[in-house]
């Protein structure tokens, strides 16, 4: 069976993203897949400190939630990362978090040893949530799901972006946006699948 590892790193639990993703997650269960939902605000773990001493190995030496992530992404098939936009980019659990790879950035790079390699094809999908309609604060956050993407070695195999959406919950009235995140998953595991 594969797995899709999902990333809600909104602090609101159900909250607009979060239920987005579950309705893109809802469509690869339907495929048959398994859906591996990890909260990113339920945590334990530190911020990146710039030791450097993963440049040796190509792991981090923080003993912490994180050590559970890194072997989560290496096992998945595919990967599907939901964030809300805050003062114009990824919220900071999300940004956290993805600055906690500059391990794997130093597999890929300093030890030419990557955790997945381009070879493997992985994709990862970005959902954005955004209560302003500036279109630029989620093309602000894509870009940096973009770089983090290259690093960990998946391509970026689609995105959706939803502006408007302030107060928790306002998704659950628009079921067209429901609809469009459910059809982004399904098209999103087709695409994996056909790989």
């Amino acid at each position: 069976m594969k797995t899709l590892l999902a990333i809600a790193s909104s602090p609101r639990r159900n909250g607009n993203s979060e239920t987005l993703l579950k309705e893109f997650c809802r469509a690869a269960e339907d495929a048959g897949w398994k859906v591996d939902l990890v909260r990113i605000n339920d945590m334990k773990f530190r911020a990146c400190q710039a030791c450097d001493a993963c440049a040796k190995d190509g792991r981090c030496i923080l003993q912490d939630d994180m050590q559970d992530i890194y072997p989560k992404l290496t096992e998945s098939d595919a990967l599907v990362i939901a964030s809300p936009v805050t003062f114009g980019s990824l919220n900071a659990q999300l940004k956290m978090f993805i600055d906690r790879f500059q391990c794997w950035w130093h597999a890929k790079y300093t030890l030419e040893k990557p955790f997945v390699t381009e070879e493997a094809n992985r994709q990862g999908f970005f959902i954005c949530v955004g209560a302003l309609k500036r279109k630029r604060y989620c093309e602000n956050a894509l870009e940096i799901i973009r770089v983090f993407f290259h690093n960990i070695n998946h391509q970026l195999g689609g995105s959706l972006f939803f502006r408007g959406y302030d107060e928790k919950g306002a998704i659950l009235e628009d079921p067209e946006a429901l609809a469009d995140a459910y059809r982004a998953g399904k098209d999103f595991i087709d695409k994996v699948e056909s790989l």
